[in-house]
């Protein structure tokens, strides 16, 4: 159970830098931003986060589920905002219209990065 919770937790990490690097690479830009990897980012964040979280509760962890449902209410505005970019992404509009989103998951991304390593 270990290496398939060690598994996720790889997983979770790639999530990560799917949506901090392209967010620290594209901070400063007005367009053309790399939205499809911060949804598919988010995706796996949201997706590993809870699978761990499920794994953890089945071998009896000590789980902090004030730390767990904090984190998981940013990592549902990190999917939400990298949702609604995608779409807009699709639909064609400018880069001004992503911009927001992009930079609202990237930065509360980075939020819950600050959150896992000092709570």
């Amino acid at each position: 159970m270990d290496i398939v919770f060690s598994l996720f937790v790889v997983a979770h990490f790639i999530g990560l830098a799917a949506i901090v690097g392209p967010f620290l690479l594209q901070m400063r830009k007005n367009g053309d931003f790399a939205i499809t990897a911060v949804f598919a980012g988010a995706i796996t964040q949201l997706v590993t986060g809870i699978a761990m979280t499920g794994l953890a509760e089945a071998v009896d962890y000590d789980l902090d589920y004030a730390k767990i449902i904090t984190k998981l209410v940013i990592t549902l505005i990190v999917f939400v905002a990298a949702l609604l970019g995608w779409r807009k992404a699709r639909s064609g509009t400018n880069d001004r219209s992503i911009k927001p989103f992009f930079h609202a998951a990237g930065g509360l991304a980075v939020v819950n990065i600050i959150l896992a390593v000092f709570w």
